[in-house]
């Protein structure tokens, strides 16, 4: 038979009650700390990088320490080293002349760059994709099917996460640590002109439905072509699928009826209206 002191541990195991909440034997304060700090640092990176990407941070803003920590609600050290790691990834700018940092901007050349890395990367991806990779495929289509997910909702911040991890996911099995970086930092940059292009395309319902059947099944294309090891398509999908972008934004810019157009203009026509819509609502 149990002691009342015996039972009295085992409930305590049970419920968490009477259990010390320090660190784990092992396990020093300072490290406990390190580790709070590090996921702080974290949170704080993803949650920004996000507001840059769906430009609730608009392109050339600036960014400061008391914006972070007034508006985002961010700790001193996680704000700055936030920015310090967003500055290495290219989505922040410094500027001393301008005394400050600032949201990268995304101006006719920064667009024209990432339009060209991005066709880049996919076009040496189709040529070094491993085929052997005996995952590929089945991590492909579960993409897939949370990719598709994320269209039936419109969800732009969804549909070109997903689509960053897709593309990612083939660039994996190449094996190549130093390529797979810059294909990473291409596409952080990408997802931010293709939220811009599809918030654009999102004012013509017929024209934006078409184009999110249009990646679908290009994705499924590539799925097929790898699946069944077929070189000689791949390499003929991947870069026309890395083409879309291009295609899209010249056939934004031609369709405007203001010329002659600029992706500037563009970009300060689409956050002037969001402003002066919050201005309306509020």
């Amino acid at each position: 038979m149990k002691s009342a002191k015996t039972a009295k541990s085992s409930a305590s195991a049970r419920t968490g009650r009477g259990v010390a909440r320090g660190p784990a034997k092992g396990t020093s304060r300072e490290t406990v700390k390190k580790r709070r700090g590090a996921s702080q640092t974290e949170a704080a990176v993803d949650l920004i990088r996000l507001k840059i990407i769906d430009m609730s941070l608009e392109p050339g803003s600036r960014l400061d320490e008391p914006l972070l920590r007034n508006h985002f609600k961010l700790g001193r050290t996680p704000a700055r080293e936030a920015i310090s790691r967003l500055v290495a990834e290219g989505l922040v700018t410094i500027f001393p002349n301008r005394g400050g940092m600032f949201v990268r901007g995304l101006d006719l050349v920064e667009i024209g760059e990432v339009i060209m890395a991005y066709q880049l990367v996919e076009s040496v991806l189709a040529q070094l994709c491993r085929f052997e990779d005996q995952d590929l495929v089945a991590d492909l289509e579960e993409i897939q099917a949370r990719y598709t997910h994320e269209v039936r909702r419109k969800s732009f911040l969804g549909i070109t996460s997903v689509n960053e991890e897709f593309h990612l996911r083939m660039h994996r099995s190449i094996g190549n640590a130093l390529f797979y970086e810059f294909a990473l930092s291409t596409h952080r940059h990408l997802r931010r002109l293709l939220v811009l292009i599809y918030k654009i395309e999102s004012t013509e319902k017929n024209v934006l439905e078409s184009q999110m059947e249009i990646n679908i099944g290009e994705h499924v294309g590539i799925i097929d072509a790898i699946r069944r090891g077929d070189r000689t398509t791949l390499n003929r999908l991947l870069p026309a699928h890395a083409q879309q972008a291009q295609t899209r934004l010249t056939r934004i810019l031609s369709e405007k009826r203001i010329p002659p157009l600029t992706v500037d203009q563009l970009t300060s026509d689409f956050f002037g209206n969001r402003r002066g819509f919050r201005t309306d609502r509020g």
